[in-house]
């Protein structure tokens, strides 16, 4: 082979080779190629995957639209029961069964009031009236004791309520506003107004609360707009309050405690203290007041209560008192105006109402009422404007009721004295028919006496008139002291409230009429009244009468019969009767040093016996008597 021929076959051989090099199939293009199958493939699994999954979904998703569908249609049933429901508890406020309660607060100088939505009611009544110091005038004992600046409440949710019961027309189901959400549609520094919608914005009852600056009573309006026709005309207001222990003695509160109201035209009537009662209400009622000792809580009504029911229970605890309920008819139409007090027991206050409120004060009937309206408080109130210690104001208030009775103890006194000079004779006469027991004897001996007095020209009565006449004085400040706001709080010398007793020792236990503790002023009290007994006894005839008790023993056991009865008693008013009994002593002593002498009466009654006297048209007829009695028995 030569040289050109092998040339030519590695020549066709390079072509040969560089053409299957070239032709060689790409292995990126053989992979993509794979791969496009392969995503051909999974592009086509994918397509059914996603088809499948499509309808999986649109089944899957058509079920659940389905149970959704059977959802809703069973919640949508379910709603419809429950405002079925709610329609036959409710009535026409149906759409105010449920809401959020919200509280909303209306306060002045005297009173803090926290009203709610729920109801529109008053769930608390705070006594917010502030010292010249800034502390709150009134507290409870408890927190007075302890220096604890709270306000006083006289009215709180958890034992008192207040709300109005209509009955739905259609429905003849009771409604408690109670149990309403109300909503609250105006509000400013003074007013509060709530609505309770029925069924449509056209149709409401509102309530309206409005508290102005220094008043202790918040006007409460009802008012019925368009539901006249939809509910009953008896609506029925329905009040209770469990009295809330505010002072030192739970005990001595409920003395004081009732429910009091009035008629209009016929005057003021009450449920007596201390008793389980209820009374119907029989005529057309202004106000109704739940009282307390200090404090009361009254509803007001101008145009009147048509008729209720009141009711009164004594309750057995240290911390409450008595449990007052009222179930009231009130109109169902237009405007219903009304007024809430909470307050004390202040006369001048209550009085200027106008409406007899002050009765609410008992300040003792008939006369002695009458000593304490225009002769005691008058004096007491004078005193205490001039900024002293009450303990100062009871000392010249009894000073100034002694100088006013001053005619009334001089004669007594020498009535008395001139008893003391014909106690020798009287004894004489006694002697005389000394161990004879005998009626003739006994009306021989009266014939005797009374003889030497008609002949010594003495009265034996005499003494007792200005007795009697300063005894409406004494009762009097009897209920006057009990019933003194002015001495809640008031500390003297060892008392720290003058309106309740004083305690110097704490006995750790009970003594049957008597108490767990010892009074001071009570023992002083009485100490001074059995040492002015004691400066007494020489002016008394010694020698009881046939058929009478020895008043001596009675005088001597009167004082210690005042220190079981005083024990509990307000300090002020054993105070009171302790000054007057140290007064008495020292005017006794000064008329006897200084205004009576008894040796110019004694010549004064010898005297009187040898002037003829005329028999008194009394004398005359004891004497008839007894000429009867002696004829009788022969």
């Amino acid at each position: 082979m030569d040289k050109n021929t092998l040339t030519g076959l590695i020549l066709i051989g390079a072509v040969v080779i560089a053409f299957m090099f070239l032709n060689k199939p790409n292995e990126n293009i053989q992979n993509t190629s794979a791969n496009n199958t392969t995503k051909s493939e999974d592009s086509e699994y994918s397509n059914q995957l996603n088809n499948q999954n499509k309808n999986d979904f649109i089944s899957s998703n058509n079920s659940e639209k389905q149970d959704d569908l059977n959802s809703d249609s069973s919640n949508l049933q379910s709603t419809e029961q429950d405002l079925e429901s709610l329609k036959e508890n409710f009535g026409l406020f149906y759409n105010c069964a449920t809401g959020k309660e919200n509280t909303y607060i209306l306060k002045n100088d005297k009173i803090k009031l926290s009203i709610s939505s729920k109801g529109a009611k008053i769930k608390r009544a705070d006594m917010v009236e502030l010292t010249e110091k800034g502390l709150y005038k009134y507290k409870t004992h408890n927190d007075f004791v302890k220096n604890i600046n709270e306000p006083l409440s006289l009215f709180e949710e958890s034992t008192s309520s207040m709300s109005l019961t209509l009955v739905d027309a259609e429905k003849v189901i009771p409604i408690r506003t109670k149990d309403l959400f109300f909503k609250l549609v105006k509000q400013n520094d003074s007013c509060l107004v709530f609505r309770a919608h029925a069924g449509s914005d056209e149709k409401y009852l509102e309530f309206t609360y409005c508290l102005l600056q220094g008043k202790y009573e918040v006007d409460f309006n009802v008012r019925y707009h368009k539901i006249e026709y939809d509910i009953k005309p008896s609506v029925d207001l329905n009040w209770s309050i469990t009295g809330l222990s505010t002072e030192k003695l739970a005990n001595d509160e409920r003395m004081y405690c009732s429910v009091m109201y009035r008629y209009f035209g016929q005057g003021r009537d009450y449920i007596t203290e201390r008793s389980d009662k209820s009374e119907n209400l029989e005529g057309n009622t202004n106000w109704i007041a739940f009282k307390h000792k200090f404090f009361s809580s009254i509803l007001i009504s101008n145009q009147g209560f048509s008729s209720g029911k009141i009711e009164q229970k004594q309750l057995d605890s240290e911390n409450l008192t008595i449990s007052y309920a009222t179930n009231l008819t009130i109109p169902s139409v237009g405007d219903v105006p009304m007024k809430l007090f909470f307050g004390p027991n202040d006369y001048d206050l209550l009085k200027s109402y106008d409406n007899e409120m002050d009765g609410i004060i008992n300040l003792g009937w008939g006369i002695f009422g009458w000593v304490n309206k225009f002769m005691i408080g008058p004096i007491f109130h004078f005193i205490k404007s001039w900024g002293i210690s009450f303990g100062l104001v009871i000392l010249l208030l009894t000073l100034a009721v002694k100088i006013i009775i001053m005619p009334l103890t001089y004669k007594n006194y020498m009535s008395s004295a001139k008893m003391k000079v014909l106690k020798p004779e009287i004894s004489k006469i006694n002697a005389k028919y000394e161990g004879k027991s005998d009626k003739n004897t006994a009306m021989k001996k009266q014939q005797d006496t009374m003889a030497l007095y008609r002949q010594t020209g003495v009265n034996p009565m005499a003494g007792c008139i200005p007795v009697i006449i300063q005894m409406p004085i004494l009762f009097a400040v009897f209920r006057y002291f009990p019933a003194s706001l002015d001495l809640r709080h008031q500390g003297f010398l060892w008392a720290e409230d003058l309106s309740s007793f004083d305690s110097i020792l704490d006995l750790g236990f009970n003594i049957p009429f008597y108490g767990d503790h010892i009074s001071l002023f009570t023992l002083l009290m009485a100490a001074s009244t059995l040492f002015y007994t004691l400066m007494n006894s020489n002016q008394m005839t010694p020698a009881a009468q046939p058929g009478m008790p020895n008043m001596k023993v009675i005088m001597y056991m009167f004082p210690i019969m005042m220190i079981f009865f005083f024990n509990e008693f307000p300090s002020g008013l054993s105070y009171y009767y302790l000054c007057g009994n140290l007064m008495n002593m020292g005017i006794m002593w000064g008329i006897k040093k200084y205004m009576v002498d008894e040796e110019k009466i004694r010549l004064k009654i010898e005297s009187n016996k040898k002037k003829p006297r005329k028999k008194s048209k009394f004398q005359q007829k004891m004497e008839e008597i007894a000429r009867q009695q002696q004829k009788s028995k022969r």
